[in-house]
């Protein structure tokens, strides 16, 4: 089963979830954007490595991009990486905060952007967003791996 915030699919094995989410505030002249998106890390390649792969990526990617810092934390118990940066986007300055959370063979990449520059206010307030992050608890099924609260639907 793969569920999203409008309902449930019942997909078939060996399908993944490559699905791009994104949540933005109001339309003010400041307005934040959230972008939550999918990756797989390819087999052997550790945690940091594909760190530094995607960090490679961005710096090629993105245009005039600067690091302004990278901290290590933990988000629900799974190891995070948080790179903060700034490039150019249609000669636009774009200010982003990217927390990549390691999901095991998978990473979850949650990227916090604003044109211009963010504010220490809202700087804090996405990552208090990010850090808030629960991942979901797996279980195994006949049909594979599902989350708990269709494992109750499935089972009844």
């Amino acid at each position: 089963m793969y569920r999203i915030n409008e309902g449930v699919f019942d997909l078939p094995d060996g399908w993944r979830d490559r699905t791009v989410n994104v949540m933005a505030s109001d339309n003010s002249p400041t307005q934040m954007a959230l972008t939550i998106t999918r990756d797989d890390r390819a087999w052997g390649v550790s945690f940091p490595e594909y760190l530094e792969d995607q960090m490679k990526r961005v710096e090629k990617a993105l245009e005039g991009f600067e690091l302004l810092g990278r901290r290590e934390f933990h988000v629900s118990g799974l190891p995070a990486h948080e790179m903060e940066g700034r490039w150019m986007r249609n000669k636009t300055p774009v200010h982003m905060l990217s927390t990549i959370i390691d999901m095991g063979d998978r990473a979850l990449i949650v990227t916090a952007s604003t044109d211009g520059q963010m504010s220490p206010s809202q700087k804090a307030e996405m990552q208090r967003i990010v850090e808030s992050f629960r991942a979901k608890e797996k279980t195994h099924c006949r049909a594979g791996i599902q989350d708990d609260v269709h494992m109750s639907r499935i089972n009844s």
